[in-house]
């Protein structure tokens, strides 16, 4: 089956909006069939319609995928669902709103779903995005309002970032886990803070591996590094707080930086539900965390 170039519009205005639209992005990536390809930067915009709410902060991207359309619409949707989207309100707040703009050059009218999609050519906030990512340029700018100025690009701001997933050989194994949307998409959307606690702890490359068992995380071979993990989570603790960082991207699963679930302390491959020493730290300081693997794409 051909692959096929879409792009989607995607909107956040409650909460730490750069989670949503992130950890948005990383779930679609997380797709079967689909790729994303592109990133735009991000933009703060004036709500629409109902204007008594925060402003939102959009982004657009690109993807190739070989679902049919509304096999993509219902996954999309599944996705807003996981990230908290509730439809009370017709251009209320949302958590995470993703429209497809366009499926190729598919043209359908649907109750659910029309493309391209119907209101685009009328709003700054989905073609300004549009343009950072799209390839036929000059029709997008042919139709953008130049007087608008409802759509404002964002400041970079700082992320804390597993330095495996941007290509440094910090894993147990000696090896990266890169991911290619973290090091190459968003390389230049972000300032990105890096962090190995492992290493930072004091832990060798390579090292044997380790899980985390009750209150203490030991080795496969037996030996207790509980202290060598709680002093790589405070210095990666010590680097969000000084940078005022609100989200983390780390490497799932590990007994350092894992979120909602790790190794069970077994080295059975077994997974509980629990996080590692480095994303219980952050998360007491209110930082929120995505999870992502190794090269998703």
């Amino acid at each position: 089956m051909r692959w096929t170039r879409v792009y989607l519009s995607m909107g956040s205005n409650i909460g730490n909006k750069y989670y949503y639209l992130l950890g948005g992005i990383f779930a679609i990536s997380q797709l079967k069939k689909t790729k994303v390809t592109a990133v735009s930067r991000f933009y703060s915009t004036d709500p629409v319609g109902y204007l008594e709410q925060d402003e939102f902060l959009n982004c657009a991207i690109e993807i190739k995928t070989q679902l049919l359309p509304f096999e993509l619409l219902r996954e999309l949707q599944r996705i807003e669902l996981k990230l908290k989207r509730e439809r009370k309100l017709r251009w209320g707040p949302r958590t995470l709103d993703i429209d497809i703009i366009s499926y190729g050059n598919l043209k359908l009218n649907n109750d659910d779903l029309i493309l391209p999609h119907p209101r685009y050519k009328e709003r700054n906030f989905v073609l300004i995005p549009l343009l950072d990512v799209i390839r036929d340029k000059s029709y997008i700018r042919s139709i953008i309002d130049y007087n608008d100025r409802s759509v404002r690009a964002e400041k970079k701001i700082s992320l804390l970032i597993s330095s495996c997933l941007v290509g440094k050989k910090t894993s147990y194994k000696g090896t990266a886990s890169y991911n290619y949307i973290a090091a190459e998409l968003l390389k230049d959307r972000f300032e990105f803070i890096e962090t190995c606690p492992e290493v930072e702890g004091g832990l060798g490359i390579p090292r044997p591996s380790a899980e985390r068992k009750g209150d203490k995380v030991v080795t496969i071979e037996g030996i207790d590094v509980t202290h060598e993990f709680q002093a790589g989570a405070g210095k990666a603790l010590e680097k969000a707080l000084k940078n005022n960082i609100k989200l983390a991207l780390l490497k799932g699963k590990s007994p350092s930086c894992g979120i909602d679930t790790i190794y069970d302390g077994t080295f059975t491959k077994n997974m509980i539900p629990r996080n590692g020493i480095t994303a219980d730290e952050l998360l007491l300081k209110g930082i929120d965390i995505i999870e992502v693997n190794k090269d998703e794409q």
